[in-house]
């Protein structure tokens, strides 16, 4: 009886692990390149360093801009300072206020243009310390004047622009080269 009662325990204690107190989707975070990080109430969503407009990573000593959408749910906010120890200095453009339940979006060169009314800031990272390559993050900080600072790891984003076809086409529509 008592090896009986022990399979029955043990089957029940395996039948909780699938009653759905956790599930595959709970650690799940957005499709999206970018980092994203919370100060209180402000989000920072999607944060990337804009694809290089020359070659395909920034190299040490110049300057990369940011692509990410800031968003405030909270009183009233500013975005006051951004830092990189990767980074000489920051500099922080256009609108850098953020009132309540607004959404704020930096752009780098290559974004598409600026919805109506929507807000825009540009920042940029100048003096870049080291190369910074395409799947490398960077720890940069975001300091608001109210929510406090919020650090995230930044990738470089996606490129926008089209890219050329790889290997041409023969005129039966298969792939020259040697494929099947």
């Amino acid at each position: 009886m008592i090896p009986a009662a022990l399979g029955l325990g043990a089957v029940v204690a395996l039948a909780g692990c699938s009653a759905g107190q956790i599930t595959e989707t709970d650690t799940q975070v957005a499709a999206v390149n970018g980092g994203s990080g919370d100060a209180k109430q402000v989000a920072v969503r999607n944060a990337t360093l804009s694809f290089p407009t020359e070659g395909a990573f920034y190299r040490a000593g110049s300057s990369a801009p940011l692509e990410l959408v800031l968003s405030n749910e909270g009183t009233d906010d500013k975005l006051v300072r951004v830092t990189s120890p990767y980074a000489a200095s920051a500099q922080v453009s256009g609108t850098s206020d953020l009132p309540s339940n607004t959404a704020l979006h930096a752009t780098g060169p290559s974004a598409q243009p600026a919805t109506a009314g929507q807000r825009t800031v540009q920042i940029t990272l100048n003096g870049l310390k080291q190369d910074i390559t395409p799947g490398v993050t960077i720890p940069v900080t975001f300091v608001f004047a109210k929510a406090g600072q919020v650090t995230i790891q930044v990738p470089i984003g996606e490129d926008h622009n089209p890219r050329p076809e790889h290997g041409s086409q023969t005129p039966g529509g298969h792939q020259a080269g040697g494929g099947h």
